[in-house]
């Protein structure tokens, strides 16, 4: 009489073990990332532009005039206060690949004052998958961008 065989051997649970301790290290890194990473949102680097902008107005209490091209997406910031007036600096705004500034003004302007309220143009930034509206809020003069 021969006797039929239940459960697992020893040698088939390690290699089991073995095998889901290898697929483990494997994952570990990525599970510990998971929600850290920031995901690349449209228009953060024209966020980033005007945030810049509101702090060296507020830092160097003067108003603080940003121009931007929208087809080229060349900036320049100008600077009026006590002091007298001068440029800040001028640059290229850099945008993801796949985002664009569609607006229909030829120029856009933001002028940022030494309390940082603001007066500025919106600008709609479309990206691959969304599109956003960028606004600064005129009291406090802080950027941002709204989903459409």
């Amino acid at each position: 009489m021969t006797r039929t065989r239940t459960g697992f051997t020893l040698w088939e649970m390690a290699i089991v073990l073995a095998v889901m301790a290898v697929g483990a290290i494997l994952v570990a890194p990525a599970i510990a990332r998971l929600g850290t990473e920031q995901v690349a949102q449209p228009a953060a680097g024209l966020i980033t532009l005007l945030t810049a902008a509101r702090k060296t107005a507020i830092e160097g209490n003067a108003t603080l005039t940003l121009r931007l091209d929208p087809v080229s997406g060349h900036y320049r910031a100008d600077t009026t206060g006590v002091g007298g007036t001068g440029e800040v600096g001028e640059g290229t705004l850099v945008l993801d690949g796949t985002e664009t500034l569609s607006t229909p003004l030829p120029r856009l302007v933001w002028v940022f004052r030494p309390t940082g309220a603001a007066f500025a143009d919106t600008v709609l930034v479309r990206g691959a998958e969304k599109t956003v509206l960028v606004a600064v809020d005129p009291w406090s003069g802080v950027a941002r961008a709204d989903a459409r």
